[in-house]
């Protein structure tokens, strides 16, 4: 593609982001569909954080992704929130209108509307491995659209004890927090409709990591999710498919996530479908 004066600007945001694939599936979409449009990764060291967002709006990019560290750190540089940014306190996406700077999160909608492409409802009772960012996001949207309880296993009880009481006070459901344990899961593993890993165990280059050595009390139609993208899937995964149950692993939220960028950033809408084929024969199996 030609750059010029009109080139659409959009970027992303964080530290490391060496592993993001976020810039070869947008800048490879845009050339597919013929988009006067260019993707740039900035590797952001935290000091330089308020330096960066300054020159993103000077330049006048359109918007730009914020991955870790920074979800919670740009908060404060942005002018207005999504309802769900505020509520999660965590931005993925920043749009720039006009003088303005838009925080978003698109991590709980991505992932919902993956589920329901695979044709699983986002009710019930949800297990919760990891109560980090991504599982307040997930558990916030969830809350939203059908989900009945929470349950938040965390190797750190305190966080876990906080994100119950985030779900509890944001939805009126009942949420529950617990250790990180074997003992622990098996209690609650037999009421589970779901369980979402939203801990980094298992990600790539660690592909022989679970965060659970056994699905042991795990009913057989309970279906089990992982936000991992790269492997896919992972070895959790690869647990619950032996033993014949439903999977979703995180490509789908990948890509939904990135749809709404677009959605957000561009007024346009492209299909899962198109975004897959893009991406899919770079991520690892």
């Amino acid at each position: 593609m030609d750059i010029n004066c009109d080139t659409k600007c959009l970027a992303i945001i964080g530290n490391p982001l060496g592993h993001s694939l976020s810039p070869l599936m947008y800048n490879r979409l845009f050339s597919r569909r013929a988009l006067n449009c260019v993707y740039l990764p900035f590797e952001t060291d935290s000091e330089e954080l308020e330096q960066v967002l300054n020159s993103l709006k000077t330049l006048n990019f359109t918007g730009f992704n914020v991955t870790i560290p920074f979800k919670q750190k740009v908060i404060p540089f942005m002018d207005e929130l999504s309802d769900e940014a505020r509520a999660c306190q965590a931005v993925n996406l920043v749009k720039k209108q006009g003088a303005i700077l838009k925080g978003y999160n698109t991590d709980g909608q991505g992932f919902v509307r993956g589920l329901q492409e695979a044709g699983i409802s986002p009710g019930g009772r949800v297990i919760f491995i990891g109560a980090g960012g991504a599982a307040r996001a997930i558990a916030y949207q969830m809350g939203r659209v059908g989900m009945e309880r929470a349950d938040f296993l965390d190797l750190d009880y305190g966080q876990a004890q906080m994100m119950a009481e985030f779900i509890a006070c944001e939805s009126g459901l009942p949420a529950s927090a617990a250790l990180m344990t074997r003992d622990n899961f098996i209690d609650i593993a037999p009421q589970a409709d779901l369980l979402i890993n939203c801990s980094p165990v298992g990600m790539w280059p660690k592909v022989d990591a679970s965060p659970l050595e056994s699905l042991e009390g795990l009913k057989q139609d309970a279906v089990v999710c992982d936000i991992i993208y790269n492997p896919r899937p992972t070895r959790l995964l690869k647990m619950a498919q032996s033993r014949g149950m439903k999977t979703v692993d995180g490509l789908p939220m990948f890509i939904n996530q990135a749809l709404l960028t677009l959605e957000i950033l561009l007024e346009q809408s492209f299909s899962p479908k198109e975004m897959e084929e893009v991406i899919a024969p770079y991520v690892k199996s």
